[in-house]
């Protein structure tokens, strides 16, 4: 009988200390990040079918990083970039054997959601959190150009794979790489001189073929923003 009571006095006092202790130590978890990014952008379409990082053009922006869980993200970017081509670097000729060139700027306003492969924070008593994790991302987008006609906005899904790394306790470094996959051929027209990039071969296209792309490859630093509150769960005796 006496074991009883001071099991029952002595286990919550136990428990709560054990919980201080684990407050003191305990993985450090923000609701999101937010970051600027840097890089380059390039195209790939009529003008350049099959090649990557070819005529790169200086990307930069910004993001914003909701965190859902250690392993699931959704990520709002913006990025200002550009691109440009020149159907003389394919391997392949326009038909008639003509060449068209071109080059436009844009802006990309993109909602991601990225999987960690990893349990991405400070690693304390969780022996699966790491300090680094590659992820992959897909969602749509946002293209916002200028077109002969006036500003033009199309949509685009994304999809890629980046790596990041966290160093001190709220700093993160990383590198990324996404397609752009746009739902039109024109995005490579800017003038009568090089309209012929708008489905050169005359085979018609859909959503899912005979479309233009860009991809965006940059390093980004974030730091991380609004700390939760850590909860201790105490048992009623």
């Amino acid at each position: 009988m006496q074991y009883k009571k001071r099991l029952k006095i002595c286990l919550p006092i136990v428990l709560m200390l054990c919980c201080w202790l684990s407050s003191m130590t305990a993985q450090t978890r923000y609701f999101g990040e937010l970051g600027i990014l840097g890089g380059g952008s390039f195209y790939n379409g009529d003008a350049n079918s099959t090649k990557v990082f070819l005529e790169p053009h200086l990307a930069f922006g910004g993001l914003l990083r909701i965190n859902l869980t250690n392993r699931g993200v959704l990520k709002i970017n913006v990025i200002r970039g550009a691109v440009s081509g020149d159907s003389r670097n394919m391997d392949n000729a326009l038909p008639g054997g003509v060449f068209a060139e071109f080059e436009r700027e844009f802006w990309d306003v993109g909602l991601h959601f990225e999987h960690n492969f990893f349990k991405y924070g400070i690693r304390t008593w969780d022996r699966e959190v790491k300090r680094h994790t590659p992820y992959i991302l897909l969602g749509p987008g946002i293209t916002i150009y200028d077109e002969w006609r006036g500003t033009e906005l199309t949509f685009n899904f994304t999809y890629g794979v980046g790596y990041k790394f966290k160093f001190g306790k709220r700093f993160n470094l990383g590198l990324e790489w996404s397609m752009h996959k746009l739902f039109i051929d024109d995005f490579d027209v800017t003038n009568k001189d090089n309209k012929i990039l708008d489905d050169p071969y005359q085979m018609g296209y859909s959503w899912i073929k005979n479309n233009d792309y860009y991809s965006t490859v940059f390093l980004f630093l974030s730091v991380d923003l609004i700390r939760k509150k850590s909860k201790c769960n105490v048992l009623q005796f």
